[in-house]
């Protein structure tokens, strides 16, 4: 938000200013664009926004005063200050220490987007009183379709008034509203509180710099918004007036994506606002018991019941999570996709948790369901459960298919006294429509979930990507259907990563670099001491190098002995095409990446 439009004493403008009809652009899009938009349906698009929303949110979580001056820090810079901070000098970019200098009762905090999420979410409830529709674009901003006020209100200044009028009186936050053709437009014009007449949505985007862009995503638009300022496209209409096709052809997706937007073209349908409310059921077994035929019929009744509350509220459930537990206190909780809306498939999943936790030794897994550490109890001897009998195994019929564990054998020691359904993810009926030609998806899942049941949840892994530096370091392995919990934050900037492309295979074999002498290559800080002609893998042979690039050195962790650590990377290209990452680390050289 501009520091004008945050600074703005009063909450709701007593009359939405207008933009010009003939707004003062450079140029104006092409003939072709504004014939476009003519062919294309227009959506109006009301967007609430809270100026500084992380600096809002994090004086809320933290329990300061509004006339306390806040600042939210993330990366080392001030990303959000609340207006008592800005009147003191305050402003985004500076580091701490800058921040601090010029207020030095400014309160820094560091950024949580848990705490944005959370916040908001728990504030913006009220809307769904007011509205039958909202989108939570981000947190601290709300666009709402100009459609569904129209049939309640004469015009869009009276419902947006009384929007802010009921949105105020509830939350106490400062919103600006913007109204445009798009929620792209709509999300600029809310930065200073405008709206914009129907057809003017290219005229109003013209004249803004280029860099409006990221305002819909700071990471995909990241790289493109500097290219385009060095083309000379430094505002919306002059690269609105590019042919598409051209943009395409030079650009990609991302780049016809930001054209369309330029142009006052919508980009894509948000998904909607599924109405905050807590789908849970929960019922003790009494008394406690091991058998999975006892839990399977406890679980398919509860499983009716939560499904049938999700079915009057308009709802699919998607995901549940499953929660055990014992005797002992302790907890085994883990979360499962549905495929249907089936108490059948939730009392199978819940009956392949039970075998899977009792058969490993009552409550052998973490309360997470990932082996992490449990609620209570000390986790008992592995030597141990391996000595006990094998209360799954079953004969095997002649035919040779496997019946799986007879469901009266299991059985824990202590028993599970309670089972606990919640419903983890809701959409609304048409997010959930699945493809026409999907081939068998519930049989490869059904088949997953059923190993998992078996030998444990980490039976079956999905790769993903985290925050990291080393290759190695950016793997995330996550249980099958399970939401991804990477313990470094994907998006911070990590200096000194490999970049893009990333290796496809990732090892740590030490190998021998050799100049054409046949002595080992030398890394400094300044670079090689000699060019390499040999890369020696161990278990492949000696191959050829024909191209390398200049090394860097990166080091990380310089502030603690027990975890600094210094390397040299350098990727080389071999006689046969391949493609190496290697990393010289206390005078050896690895092989740390193989490229495709």
């Amino acid at each position: 938000m501009s520091t004008e439009a945050a600074s703005a004493e009063s909450t709701a403008p007593a009359e939405l200013p207008t933009a010009p009809a003939e707004a003062p652009t450079p140029a104006e899009p092409p003939a072709s664009a504004a014939s476009t938009s003519q062919r294309v349906s227009v959506h109006r698009t009301v967007v609430l926004a809270v100026p500084d929303w992380p600096a809002v949110a994090a004086g809320i979580a933290h329990g300061l005063s509004t006339a306390a001056p806040a600042a939210v820090l993330r990366a080392g810079r001030i990303i959000s200050c609340n207006a008592p901070a800005r009147a003191s000098g305050v402003e985004t970019g500076l580091n701490k220490r800058a921040a601090q200098l010029r207020c030095p009762e400014l309160t820094v905090i560091p950024w949580d987007p848990e705490v944005d999420h959370r916040v908001f979410a728990a504030g913006i409830g009220v809307l769904e009183d007011l509205v039958a529709r909202f989108t939570l674009l981000s947190p601290g901003v709300v666009s709402i379709p100009a459609l569904s006020l129209r049939r309640t209100h004469a015009s869009e200044e009276s419902a947006v008034e009384e929007l802010l009028t009921g949105l105020t009186d509830s939350t106490g936050w400062e919103f600006f509203p913007g109204i445009a053709d798009t929620a792209f437009a709509a999300l600029l014009a809310s930065r200073t509180a405008t709206r914009v007449p129907p057809g003017r949505t290219a005229a109003f985007l013209a004249p803004l710099p280029i860099s409006s862009l990221t305002a819909v995503d700071a990471h995909a638009y990241a790289e493109l918004v500097p290219l385009l300022g060095r083309l000379g496209l430094t505002a919306l209409g002059r690269f609105a007036q590019l042919a598409e096709a051209d943009v395409h052809a030079r650009f990609g997706t991302l780049g016809r994506r930001a054209h369309r937007l330029a142009r006052g073209l919508p980009d894509r349908i948000p998904a909607d606002h599924v109405r905050a409310r807590e789908f849970r059921v929960h019922s003790p077994l009494d008394p406690p018991s091991g058998r999975s035929d006892v839990l399977s019929f406890h679980a398919r009744t509860l499983g009716a019941e939560l499904l049938g509350t999700v079915r009057a509220a308009g709802l699919v459930c998607t995901q549940v999570d499953i929660e055990l537990t014992a005797t002992t206190g302790e907890t085994c909780r883990r979360t499962w996709r549905l495929e249907d809306m089936d108490e059948s498939m939730i009392a199978d999943r819940l009956r392949w948790q039970a075998e899977g936790w009792l058969a490993a030794g009552g409550a052998g897994t973490g309360a997470d369901g990932r082996g992490g550490p449990r609620t209570r109890g000390a986790r008992p001897d592995r030597r141990a459960r391996t000595a006990r009998p094998d209360r799954t195994a079953r004969a095997v019929p002649e035919n040779g298919e496997d019946p799986g564990p007879d469901p009266t054998l299991v059985s824990g020691e202590d028993g599970i006294c309670a089972i606990g359904l919640a419903a983890a993810e809701l959409l609304s009926p048409l997010g959930t429509q699945q493809s026409l030609f999907d081939q068998h998806p519930g049989r490869i899942a059904h088949t997953l979930e059923r190993l998992q049941g078996l030998f444990g949840p980490d039976a079956v892994l999905v790769p993903g990507l985290q925050g990291g530096r080393d290759p190695a370091e950016t793997n995330l392995w996550t249980p099958w259907q399970q939401r991804p919990r990477p313990e470094r934050d994907p998006e911070a900037p990590w200096p000194g990563a490999v970049p893009a492309p990333r290796p496809t295979l990732v090892e740590h074999t030490p190998v021998d670099l050799l100049d054409e002498r046949g002595a080992t290559i030398v890394a400094r800080p300044a670079g090689l001491d000699n060019v390499p002609t040999l890369l020696r893998i161990p278990g492949t042979g000696t191959v050829r190098v024909v191209d390398h690039s200049s090394a860097w050195p990166v080091e990380a962790g310089w502030w603690d002995r027990s975890t600094a650590q210094y390397r040299v990377r350098l990727q080389v290209v071999a006689e046969d095409g391949a493609a190496y990452l290697l990393s010289k680390e206390s005078g050896r050289w690895y092989l740390t990446g193989r490229y495709a």
